[in-house]
């Protein structure tokens, strides 16, 4: 039972993403693409967050013990993976996202953590890799820099309240 809250958080996480890619054109034909894209945006962040609440109620089973450089690791990379997020397209998000969830499987070396953040860069990194190979065009200007510096400064600040666990070192 002590496993049971993150194996259906990640169960229900991983038919999220899988259910949709079957069912998007009709979704999209029947709720247009700008509310297909939204709903399935805020059911994706909040499986995602339950996922990684989930990841931290798990038993603790450590893989590997974390330093505090894995920390400054993660400090370092987040502005980079939260800019590659805001060029926008696929590309741009799994580049961000396989950056969040490499450096975010470094310094958390529990078994919760390490599928969590293991499945997750593997997906980005397919993700990237498709995108890659469709090609895709990076938009960065200054207000994509502008909100996506504002982005992880939130994101820096709220992560204590939000996942309970303080980025710094």
């Amino acid at each position: 039972m002590e496993w049971a809250e993150f194996s259906l958080a990640l169960a229900a996480f991983l038919v999220s993403h899988v259910i949709p890619v079957r069912f998007r054109g009709a979704l999209i034909a029947r709720f247009g693409r700008r509310t297909y894209l939204v709903g399935y945006s805020l059911l994706s962040l909040a499986l995602l967050y339950w996922l990684i609440v989930a990841s931290g109620r798990a038993p603790f089973v450590e893989i590997w013990p974390q330093a505090g450089w894995m920390r400054w690791l993660v400090n370092i990379a987040m502005p980079v993976a939260v800019l590659a997020a805001c060029l926008g397209g696929m590309v741009g998000l799994m580049a961000g996202v396989s950056l969040w969830a490499g450096a975010h499987l470094l310094a958390n070396g529990d078994l919760a953590h390490v599928v969590l953040f293991g499945l997750l860069l593997a997906y980005a990194l397919f993700g990237l890799g498709m995108g890659l190979r469709r090609g895709t065009t990076v938009r960065l200007g200054w207000r994509r820099i502008v909100a996506g510096l504002l982005i992880w400064a939130a994101l820096f600040h709220l992560h204590p309240l939000v996942v309970g666990v303080s980025p710094l070192p």
